[in-house]
């Protein structure tokens, strides 16, 4: 299903102008690509700047954060995870569904407080150490982060509330299948002991009431939580009480922000955050998949949505459909955010990796790197960045886990359609030894487009099916396609859906440089390509279907391997390239 700017024009949702802000259009998401569980704040002393934090799972660096002066242009300022002592346990998860979820952004008193909880998700919901609640802060969300406080709560979904005498308190949730159940407690923001944890609400009867919120507002605490499932069940609900500790009134209008249910492109709306601008104006922010009802073809995941709500004085807020193209007061258009990052959503991004460069604060690995595997402009190949493979491929040993860091460094897939390029220059001595390009959406889900050196033996079990080559010391050099899937077969070379391949490299041709290509078409296909002068060639096709699902998304990147032996000759990247199509969406 794939949407245009121009036919978006002929559903705008139309609400009554609120505050002083002229009304105006925008299309969602505001933060694309893998963007879940958004959590955004107004700080006014911070030039009156809007701050999100998004999940990241195990992406590394992880929690995001974005700054805006206008709600629509968002500039990426940093990461709060960027250190391996801050979470040592994020090198040992053992599931795409592991590592960091759902972080509360939150404001006190001149700081920045991140609350979030790192999730062994191989663990059982009812193991304690599956759940490690977590809180960061920092006086400047433009520069790093604190170590974190860790705090007892056998749950996740972890809120901050401050009450007027400054007492701070949590809000939580609990695995469904162990207790339905939102609840309380004070809690001690400088050692993390707790106070005794309350029972605050079930939610109105959907499956796993999660992702809490509170606010005060006119004499009320609202509790807003999600409920549903994080799939097309999906749903916002609210409850009300004149105390903190309930009993919660429900909202009669429930779900108040749901796309369940309907034929609308953007489904999953659900995990919502309440925050005021500066002219009085409430919005809600949410996850969102470009799925449509069909929920196949969704590669970029959860990503965060944006959407106007109605809140007058002593009644219940009432929150704007979400949809990809709508209206609303939004603030005066202000792209003055500090930092060096691009903006979120840049249509086309191109590195040289100067020297003296390092690596920008959107690309991520899978897990923690290892350091020393990754050299900008290193000596005698200025302007490219230098992978060391590693021993571990992109799926590792059974796709789940990996006991040593994988080479491999990306940024998300933001556009239905892209083009991305990178010139690699590669010669591999060893069998299995390769480098390439990937859509990585988890260890287990993955399309890489590589140079590779194979023996004989290696090429035919890698789906090879030609007259054999002869090459440098038993080892030939292809362009491989692997498509790693649930439909797949014989280590990618084989796949019921998508459309792998292996093809000789060129002989005769510079033999150790390649520029390659990966292309979504469209919101089904990925066309993976390369080229030796000034022509593409087509190796195959992955559908995107087979990189859908999950709490993940897309991230597009670089790797070099040993393939179970660890690599010795160095992959150099140049000229790397992301261009997506703003139009289509």
């Amino acid at each position: 299903m794939l949407h245009s700017y121009l036919s978006s024009l002929l559903t705008v949702t139309a609400i009554t102008n609120v505050g002083s802000s002229p009304i105006k259009a925008y299309h969602n998401p505001i933060i694309p690509g893998f963007h879940p569980d958004p959590s955004c704040i107004l700080v006014k002393e911070w030039d009156d700047t809007f701050f999100c934090a998004t999940s990241s799972f195990n992406a590394f660096p992880g929690v995001p954060i974005f700054a805006s002066n206008d709600l629509i242009n968002f500039k990426q300022i940093g990461n709060v995870i960027t250190r391996p002592t801050q979470l040592p346990g994020l090198a040992h998860t053992e599931s795409s569904g592991s590592g960091i979820w759902a972080p509360s952004i939150r404001f006190h008193n001149g700081t920045f407080w991140v609350i979030t909880t790192m999730v062994y998700d191989h663990l059982p919901p009812d193991d304690t150490s599956r759940w490690d609640n977590i809180i960061f802060k920092t006086i400047n969300p433009y520069t790093e982060w604190s170590d974190p406080i860790h705090f007892t709560f056998t749950g996740y979904d972890t809120s901050l509330y401050w009450e007027a005498d400054g007492k701070s308190y949590v809000q939580g949730s609990h695995f469904w299948q162990v207790r339905p159940m939102i609840q309380g407690f004070e809690i001690n923001l400088a050692t993390g002991a707790m106070g005794p944890i309350k029972d605050l609400w079930t939610g109105t009867g959907g499956l796993a009431p999660e992702a809490p919120h509170l606010l005060f507002k006119d004499g009320f605490y609202y509790l807003i939580i999600a409920e549903g499932g994080t799939g097309l069940n999906h749903m916002v609900t609210i409850a009300r009480s004149h105390s903190m500790w309930g009993p919660f009134e429900s909202n009669p209008a429930n779900p108040v922000l749901t796309n369940a249910n309907t034929s609308q492109y953007f489904q999953t709306v659900g995990h919502a955050d309440l925050f005021e601008d500066t002219n009085n104006n409430w919005w809600s922010v949410a996850l969102s998949t470009r799925s449509g009802p069909d929920y196949v073809y969704f590669p970029m995941g959860r990503e965060t949505v944006l959407t106007p709500v109605t809140w007058e004085t002593g009644e219940w807020p009432i929150f704007t459909p979400v949809r990809e193209l709508e209206q609303g007061p939004l603030p005066n258009v202000n792209q003055n955010i500090p930092g060096t990052g691009i903006s979120v959503g840049t249509s086309s991004e191109y590195i040289s990796f100067e020297p003296g460069s390092t690596l920008p604060d959107h690309f991520v690995h899978n897990r923690f790197p290892d350091p020393n595997a990754y050299v900008i402009s290193p000596s005698g190949h200025p302007y490219t960045l230098r992978l060391t493979p590693s021993k571990l491929n992109l799926t590792a040993l059974e796709g789940r886990l990996a006991a040593t860091p994988q080479t491999f460094v990306g940024r998300r897939q933001q556009h239905v359609e892209f083009t991305l390029e990178a010139t690699l220059r590669f010669e591999p001595k060893q069998d299995e030894e390769e480098a390439g390009l990937t859509v990585f959406l988890n260890q287990a889900q993955h399309f890489d487009i590589s140079l590779v050196a194979l023996s004989p033996q290696s090429a035919v079990r890698a789906g090879y099916t030609g007259e054999p080559l002869s090459g440098n010391n038993g080892l030939d050099r292809y362009i491989r396609l692997r498509t790693i899937s649930v439909n797949s077969t014989d280590l990618g070379a084989k796949d019921k859906v998508s459309r792998p391949a292996i093809i000789p490299f060129p002989l005769g041709r510079q033999q150790n440089q390649v520029k390659l290509q990966i292309q979504a078409v469209n919101n089904t296909w990925y066309a993976f390509r390369y080229s030796t002068d000034d022509e593409f060639v087509t190796v195959g096709w992955g559908v995107s279907s087979e990189v859908s699902g999950g709490y993940t998304g897309t991230i597009l990147g670089m790797f070099a391997t040993g393939n179970g032996i660890q690599g010795k000759d160095h992959a150099y990247f140049s000229n790397f390239s992301y261009v997506g199509n703003p139009n289509v969406f």
